[in-house]
């Protein structure tokens, strides 16, 4: 009895470990050479196979052939390369992430647990994360500081514990599907996760990434659509009317309207050079970024031409000087785009089996869709909202380099594999 009630507690120990540091540590630190959650991902790995006595559980639901196949052509280029950490280090953020969760949570009591858990974090991350809007405190510079520039508007850009902005904000959309699952199954409590709701949202807008903002809207507006929104604006039109018309009043106040005005030309300086110019001065750097982002599809061809089948090497640093508009000398030196990434580091043999992998995940998420996790009867189940983020995910991988939130993803995925079961 007294050995039952130890491996007891070890489970919830773990479990609880995990959901609070996959979640709150630094992924910007550094221990032993390595990315710390990675130490923590393989701590927890230990403590799993003790709990399971070193008998693990592998199922076609969490890795399947083309997943395989992405990580062996991944990791053959990068131990080619001598990149061997990268290559493990990889495989640890996503495959060993799927076992680890499809091993350790065995029941919905586990489900439930470490996704309460993960909650309470995640509503302490995303308030902090609000505040470093507000003022410019991050909790995470006393381990680590980025040296970033940060503003836009005056404000200061959140990336909490990520590497920079736009992984912070992907981790935090990755979250929502988690969110508003449990808000759909605490009745009683239905106002507490909606406030954990509420500061997701407003730590992604403090992220002031337009390309999140932009994906995290649509994905809101889908889950709207499936949740019954045109049934329930017909349902209490009076309604809905007068509060479009409050809406209306509001935005014509004075300052609201400045505000507002700004915040769209941050999103039409996009595609429109003549607004990135008016609003460069008050938005910060890169205003027209997007542009950048256009010639990289030719840049990036430039650099791997000579190697396009296998690549340059996953640590392969990317320079290409150019001239801006106004004829300014610029050395670009990042990738903002997923899949142009992989052509870099992997060829096309890197680019083409991600992309087989990405194929496979949504049609196994497509055929899960209806699937709950652990309750039934919402339109908006976990399935379809994970299978829509999933898809939102990828879209957005058009515009920025997964890292951090690439995690967040495998984790969800390995929450809905052990529900269908």
């Amino acid at each position: 009895m007294a050995i039952m009630g130890n491996k007891f507690l070890l489970k919830n120990f773990t479990i609880d470990v995990f959901a609070f540091l996959v979640m709150f540590l630094p992924r910007r630190l550094y221990f032993f050479g390595a990315f710390s959650y990675r130490i923590v991902i393989l701590f927890v790995f230990v403590l799993c196979l003790i709990l399971r006595k070193g008998k693990l559980s592998i199922s076609n639901t969490i890795i399947d052939i083309p997943m395989i196949l992405y990580f062996v052509i991944a990791g053959i280029i990068s131990f080619a390369h001598l990149q061997f950490s990268t290559g493990i280090g990889y495989f640890i953020d996503t495959c060993l992430i799927l076992i680890l969760i499809y091993n350790l949570l065995q029941n919905e009591q586990d489900i439930n647990r470490f996704i309460n858990v993960f909650l309470l974090f995640l509503s302490i991350y995303a308030a902090l994360g609000i505040l470093e809007c507000l003022t410019g405190f991050n909790i995470w510079d006393l381990v680590h500081s980025t040296g970033y520039q940060r503003y836009r508007f005056g404000l200061y850009r959140s990336y909490g514990s990520s590497t920079n902005f736009t992984n912070n904000g992907a981790f935090l959309m990755l979250c929502l599907p988690i969110v508003v699952w449990k808000m759909q199954q605490e009745e009683a409590h239905k106002k507490r996760y909606g406030v954990i709701y509420g500061f997701v949202l407003l730590n992604i807008l403090a992220t002031l990434t337009r390309s999140i903002i932009l994906c995290t809207i649509l994905l809101q507006f889908i889950w709207l659509l499936k949740s019954g929104m045109i049934q329930f604006i017909k349902k209490h039109f009076v309604q809905v009317m007068a509060a479009v018309t409050a809406v209306v009043l509001v935005v014509n106040i004075p300052v609201v309207s400045h505000f507002l005005n700004q915040f769209i030309s941050m999103f039409v300086a996009l595609y429109d050079y003549e607004t990135a110019n008016e609003i460069s001065d008050s938005f910060g750097s890169n205003a027209n970024g997007i542009g950048q982002r256009f010639l990289l599809y030719t840049w990036i061809f430039e650099a791997v031409k000579d190697k396009l089948l296998f690549g340059l090497g996953p640590n392969c640093p990317f320079e290409y000087v150019f001239m801006t508009m106004t004829g300014k000398r610029m050395i670009k030196t990042s990738i903002e785009n997923q899949y142009l990434v992989h052509l870099y580091r992997y060829g096309m043999a890197g680019l083409t089996s991600y992309l087989f992998m990405l194929i496979s995940i949504i049609s196994r998420l497509w055929k899960n869709m209806e699937n709950n996790l652990t309750g039934k009867g919402r339109k908006c189940t976990f399935g379809f909202m994970i299978l829509t983020t999933a898809l939102i995910y990828f879209i957005s991988g058009l515009s920025f380099a997964a890292s951090d939130d690439f995690r967040m993803l495998f984790l969800i995925l390995s929450l809905l594999s052990i529900a269908s079961l």
